[in-house]
């Protein structure tokens, strides 16, 4: 058994590492909104510096989580069109005759 994903809006280890000019690096692992794991790094002149950064970072990523729709990953296929409808009724994109097909 693997371990666990790391949950959705949340971050792993964070690593650090000293560069040749004397600055540190700090990486972790973010787990975004759409589920992807990115990479998110920050530098700094002090091993802390870097990390006060990187978490700066991370908790700015936190705050572009998109509104809650109501659906989720056991959402009926029925539910999932009528709100795809819906969205694409406020957008506008497409004509009448096209929504309607």
């Amino acid at each position: 058994m693997g371990r666990p994903r790391t949950p959705i809006g949340t971050f792993g280890v964070i690593a650090t590492r000293a560069q040749p000019n004397g600055n540190h690096v700090a990486r972790a692992r973010y787990r975004d909104w759409g589920g992807s794991n990115r990479l998110v790094q920050a530098t700094g002149s002090s091993r802390a510096a870097a990390e006060r950064r990187l978490k700066q970072k991370l908790a700015e990523r936190s705050l572009y989580q998109p509104g809650f729709n109501g659906m989720s990953g056991d959402s009926s296929f029925p539910k999932l069109v009528t709100y795809w409808l819906e969205d694409m009724e406020i957008e506008d994109r497409l004509s009448r005759t096209t929504r309607n097909l």
